[in-house]
């Protein structure tokens, strides 16, 4: 791909300049206006399927997502026969999980994954999102919305991937220097960029009109200190806490691939001794539970990974 002139100047390592990125983030492409639209909706009440069903006869790109998903192996393998109709095949999928996938769908167009390095961003990103709404979805006491979580887990690195567009090298240069933890990640940024991709997010999400609590999550999931505040409320709590687990969670799976197969129980310990911040509450989630079940919430990060065409399988079969 043809660097343009201003993407030339932005891929200075040295000196990114954050004003210039800043501006530039509205020259992205916007989110689809279906996408916007379904945010207003609240997934759990009565007349979501309704609302995603009216919305898809009447936009036809989402009417072929929604029947190529639906007619996939991911479902088709459990099914006799293909869909044909918008109706049946949001029967089949169901109104939370395509919008879950429309969502990563349409997010993946606008940051378009190019390198191997850069799927592995889209991967973490999937896997927060999915660790973070199913963290809180098994929660005793849900104060905020699971498919919001869902949409703040998965644009949290928004900044990342603003960064990746504006700025590849920076991104580049931040991977060659290598980083294991999140705190390890925003000390190289700062001495890479000058700038930690939550700055950086927090400015798209104001750009790009994004609910605020994508905002809160883009903002403060790397600073922990933040649960020390009274006016934290319970929602943002949950949210936050569900975001910072999952986080970490994505982080500790990619540095070993043998950690996914250790005793749930050393997870949990392991996580909660040497990973996880003391400031974070794992109570107002079910922070045990999910050291024991994260595997069931990792496989439909693998099956939206080749939903999008991004999966380690899909990646395979492309690069021969």
């Amino acid at each position: 791909m043809t660097t343009s002139p201003s993407n030339r100047s932005l891929s200075s390592i040295n000196n990114v300049d954050i004003e210039s990125i800043r501006k530039n983030i509205e020259k992205l492409p916007m989110l689809p206006v279906v996408v916007y639209e379904l945010m207003k909706y609240n997934p759990d009440s009565k007349d979501f399927y309704d609302i995603v069903l009216k919305l898809a006869q009447a936009d036809p790109p989402l009417a072929t997502a929604l029947l190529g998903y639906a007619n996939s192996a991911a479902f088709a393998q459990h099914e006799a026969t293909k869909v044909s109709s918008v109706k049946a095949a949001l029967s089949r999928v169901g109104a939370k999980r395509l919008f879950e996938l429309l969502f990563a769908q349409s997010v993946t167009r606008v940051f378009l994954p190019r390198k191997a390095e850069h799927r592995e961003l889209w991967k973490h990103s999937l896997q927060v999102a999915q660790f973070a709404s199913y963290l809180v979805e098994r929660s005793e006491h849900q104060y905020v919305d699971p498919q919001q979580v869902y949409m703040a887990g998965l644009l949290h690195d928004i900044g990342r991937f603003v960064i990746l567009q504006l700025a590849p090298h920076a991104i580049d240069k931040t991977e060659e220097k290598g980083w294991h933890t999140a705190n390890e990640l925003i000390d190289v940024e700062k001495e890479i960029t000058g700038h930690t991709h939550a700055e950086v997010g927090l400015s798209a999400c104001k750009k790009l009109h994004l609910p605020r609590v994508i905002g809160i999550a883009v903002q403060y999931h790397h600073t922990p200190e933040v649960f020390n505040s009274k006016a934290l409320s319970k929602e943002n709590r949950q949210l936050l806490t569900a975001i910072m687990i999952a986080d970490e969670m994505s982080f500790f799976l990619a540095n070993n691939k043998k950690n996914a197969h250790l005793p749930p129980a050393e997870i949990k310990k392991t996580l909660k001794e040497s990973v996880l911040s003391e400031h974070i509450d794992t109570e107002i989630v079910p922070f045990n539970k999910f050291c024991y079940e994260f595997g069931k919430a990792q496989h439909q990060v693998e099956r939206t990974l080749d939903s999008l065409g991004i999966g380690d399988s899909t990646h395979k079969v492309n690069s021969h």
